[in-house]
């Protein structure tokens, strides 16, 4: 059987042929589908990195704070939202382990799919 007039090809004919077409098709779906994933995943892990930060940065300044404050008045402080940052709560805990030292506790909390997270800051103050 020969081949019809549509089916053979001369050398100098130019083109792509239906076969090189869907392959390259194919090919490009596949690495836009992989990328787009890697983007994704890239954004996500961005959003817990800024959390992290802001929890990191919340807990730093309360500490700050406290630093500039007497002995008599670092207190504890019960677990509230922090102001201007509605997705954020900060705590303050204090123990005294021996007399003229306060050993102060400052943990900021925030939800991250449907679990929560902290980031807690230890440091001492003495009365001396």
């Amino acid at each position: 059987m020969q081949p019809t007039p549509a089916q053979t090809r001369h050398p100098d004919e130019k083109g792509f042929t239906l076969l090189e077409v869907l392959l390259a098709v194919v090919l490009f779906t596949t690495s836009f589908t992989v990328l787009a994933g890697a983007i994704s995943v890239g954004l996500s892990a961005g959003g817990d990195n800024e959390n992290s930060l802001v929890g990191a940065s919340l807990a730093s300044e309360k500490m700050e704070i406290l630093k500039r404050t007497s002995y008599a008045s670092i207190a504890n402080e019960t677990k509230a939202a922090v102001s201007g940052f509605s997705s954020f709560q900060r705590e303050v805990v204090v123990t005294t382990p021996v007399a003229n030292l306060k050993q102060t506790t400052v943990t900021v909390y925030w939800n991250h799919k449907a679990a929560e997270i902290s980031y807690s800051l230890v440091t001492y103050f003495s009365n001396i």
